[in-house]
């Protein structure tokens, strides 16, 4: 076995001496360490060797060399020995945190490169992370040592890539004030909202609401989230100028100081466009993060300022302003509403059962955003996603609202269209309006055209519009599937099953690459699954093309669509073999009855006659107005015995099956025989025939007693009897909700 203290010491001498060389070593020496765990606690404990704590007291001295080095390389490979040593030996932490956050330190005071300095900043937040539960620990080290971290991130405010989340909110309370500021900076939309540093910005201007205490923090949340919708509130005011819209009363509520913005439309609607982004971006990231205590969200100044984007559209009034101004803000609504969009999700996730009560506005915003996106897929997508989030949260009752035209739209964005066939060799332009006036054939230089001039299938939706679309399908299906009316149902099965057999070649549609097109081909089987999940019920089933088509998936690349149909293929196997318990078996005593007890059972019930033809070998029930009554008891016997006999092909009239009919004319009683368990004898499985001992010892073949009583079997399954019976009514017992009247 290897010696991990010479591998250590290996490591420490051949590797880490040179500091020009030893930042290309650093790769090398992480990846050994992690392997065989070389600064293990166990192994530099006080149990540990003095040859082991010699390795270790080099590692440490010579990390503590690389930190004060002058070459960056080496300050690089210093910070990186100190995040896998901290993350590999409680012991190290404990030695060296006083020596190795002073040196941190003071490199972050020092006019370093970004990279050594975001290092430094990670490195030191995890050291004074791990400190938390130690009390000792913060109150030689933390207490001393994160003021002045804090302080030092302010300072480097110009470099806005070093904002980083804030720990220990007690200490941090005296930075709060020049903190907000600094984020405020960030979020006036100078940054693009996608940016690491806005996200970084909106985390800390939200996890500033934590530093206040109980009492604080529940007031310091609220004033925050109140400022962010008066901000936003006195940003639309700007954008909406040339419209024509209601005053609201959240226009009145405080707001943060940001820079103010040019008179000119042209300079100032971009930057306010990007404000706009990044204040979503905040409010977004301040209901999303978990509080100590419980607090109050402004629900209704939130759905105020929503409602009041939505409201905005191409149709809106115009006041008397230039209309270019008014076209300039067309050219940002879209903007808008997406991130409208991300903010009335965080708060349908963090209100929970709230918005219950305004299912109706949703449905009517989403079906509005669906009717003007329809060349916008940005806007399409995000209403997609925004639409089967609720489906999800509120079920059926939000389906009610938007089925029908959703399921439109769906289907108009993942449907194959054709082109017509065009006869490229009779195309002929017309020169009238030219001089000579006379018509000339086009000719073709163009193979493609010659080539393509057939009927083609395409879809030029966007493909992210069409994975959004398909996913919510399928939830839309696994929710409300076996409610669809039949011909939009019948039309989904088709499309569904039409897309997953066609090739994705066979589209003209650049769009779709190999990877899009295994991401579409897996939101096909999803639904696919769906469809079988939630049958209809007035169709047929499309199990048995599923059960193929999952098959074969099994052998499809990529390697999620084969587990995904293994999977649905168990699913499939629990619908076609159901898991029951067994039935309970009655002795034979008790389920043979007598040839007799089934005349007069069946006589008294329906005291109906049947008619015996000769030469013919079926009992056919005379018709009548009264209906045939089956007894429930009877032929219980014969159900269980005929449906393992197999039907003949040819089959011919015994000798005695007219045995007990009687002359024409005559009306007599069905002759039933009930056949028990013990009295079947089956033929060895060479034999292709089964034979029946009667009760007076003749024999007859299985078939024939199958025929014979084909017609008594199919009427114990008519549905004639409740041709008049009407569902009765469902009347809920209570309200809807707690918010409508008892009293009618």
């Amino acid at each position: 076995m290897l010696d991990q203290t010479n591998l250590l010491h290996s490591l420490v001498v051949n590797y880490t001496l040179n500091d020009n060389k030893v930042d290309s070593f650093v790769p090398f020496i992480l990846e050994t360490i992690a392997n065989y765990q070389l600064l293990d606690t166990e192994k530099v404990g006080q149990e540990a060797g003095s040859a082991e704590q010699g390795s270790v007291h080099k590692w440490c001295t010579r990390i503590n060399s690389l930190l004060q080095s002058k070459v960056s390389g080496a300050k690089w490979a210093g910070i990186s020995f100190v995040k896998i040593s901290i993350q590999q030996s409680e012991t190290l932490f404990i030695q060296n945190l006083q020596s190795w956050s002073s040196a941190l330190l003071t490199l972050l005071t020092r006019p370093e490169s970004t990279l050594i300095l975001s290092d430094v900043i990670l490195t030191l937040s995890n050291i004074f992370g791990k400190t938390i539960n130690k009390p000792e620990l913060q109150r030689e080290v933390t207490s001393q040592q994160l003021p002045r971290f804090n302080t030092t991130l302010l300072n480097l405010s110009e470099n806005q890539e070093l904002l980083s989340c804030i720990q220990f909110p007690t200490i941090f309370r005296p930075f709060v004030e020049n903190t907000q500021k600094l984020c405020l900076g960030v979020l006036d939309g100078t940054f693009d909202y996608e940016s690491s540093v806005v996200q970084s910005a909106a985390n800390c201007l939200a996890s500033i609401t934590n530093t206040g205490g109980k009492t604080n923090s529940l007031v310091h949340w609220k004033s925050i989230s109140l400022r962010l919708i008066g901000s936003l509130n006195f940003l639309l005011d700007r954008l909406f100028d040339t419209i024509d819209e209601e005053k609201h009363a959240s226009n009145n509520l405080p707001q943060f100081e940001f820079p103010s913005v040019s008179d000119d439309y042209i300079i100032a609607f971009p930057i306010l466009f990007s404000r706009f982004q990044c204040l979503c971006e905040c409010i977004i990231s301040l209901v999303s993060l978990p509080t100590s205590i419980p607090v109050h969200v402004p629900m209704n100044q939130f759905l105020d300022f929503l409602c009041r984007v939505y409201n905005v559209c191409d149709g809106s009034f115009i006041v008397n302003k230039d209309k270019n101004e008014f076209y300039t803000l067309m050219l940002g609504v879209p903007s808008l509403y997406v991130h409208s969009n991300k903010v009335l999700s965080s708060l349908i996730i963090c209100a929970g059962e709230y918005f219950t009560r305004h299912l109706r506005l949703i449905s009517d915003i989403i079906l509005k955003l669906l009717d003007q996106s329809k060349d916008k897929w940005l806007l399409r997508n995000s209403t997609y996603r925004l639409t089967s989030l609720c489906i999800q949260k509120y079920g059926i009752g939000f389906v009610h609202f938007v089925s029908s035209p959703l399921l439109a739209s769906i289907i108009d964005d993942i449907r194959i269209k054709q082109k017509p066939q065009r006869d490229v060799l009779t195309d002929v332009i017309s020169n009238t309006g030219k001089k000579g006036g006379k018509n000339k054939k086009r000719k073709i230089t163009n193979s493609d055209e010659l080539i393509n001039s057939g009927i083609q299938e395409f879809n030029n939706v966007n493909v992210d519009v069409q994975i959004s679309a398909l996913e919510v399908l399928k939830t839309l299906l696994m929710v409300d599937g076996s409610s669809i009316p039949y011909n939009i149902r019948s039309t989904i099965d088709n499309i569904i099953l039409s897309r997953i057999l066609a090739p994705f070649s066979q589209l003209t549609n650049s769009s779709i690459t190999t990877r899009n097109e295994s991401d579409i081909q897996l939101k096909l089987y999803e639904c696919l699954l769906a469809l079988i999940v939630a049958p209809s019920a007035f169709q047929p089933t499309i199990l048995p093309h599923a059960l193929r088509i999952f098959s074969s998936g099994l052998k499809a690349q990529p390697r999620q669509l084969q587990l995904f149909s293994s999977q649905a293929l168990a699913i499939c196997d629990l619908m076609l073999h159901s898991r029951l318990p067994p039935l309970q078996r009655l002795p034979n005593d008790s389920i043979s009855l007598s040839e007799k007890n089934i005349h007069e059972s069946e006589s008294k019930e329906t005291g109906n006659n049947i008619e015996s033809k000769e030469n013919s070998n079926n009992i056919v029930p005379e018709k009548n107005d009264n209906k045939i009554e089956p007894k429930e008891n009877d032929n219980i016997e014969l159900k269980e015995s005929v449906n393992n006999i197999e039907p003949k092909e040819n089959i011919e009239p015994k000798e005695n099956s007219d045995e007990h009919l009687k002359n024409e004319g005559e009306t007599i009683e069905p002759s039933i025989h009930t056949l028990k368990f013990s009295e079947i004898d089956m033929i060895p499985e060479h034999s292709d025939k089964k034979r029946v001992h009667s009760g007076d010892g003749s024999d007859f073949d299985a078939e024939d007693q199958a025929r014979m009583f084909k017609s008594f079997r199919s009427d114990d399954y008519t549905d004639s009897d409740n041709e008049d019976e009407e569902m009765p009514e469902i009347v809920p017992d209570g309200p809807d909700s707690d918010y409508e009247s008892l009293d009618e």
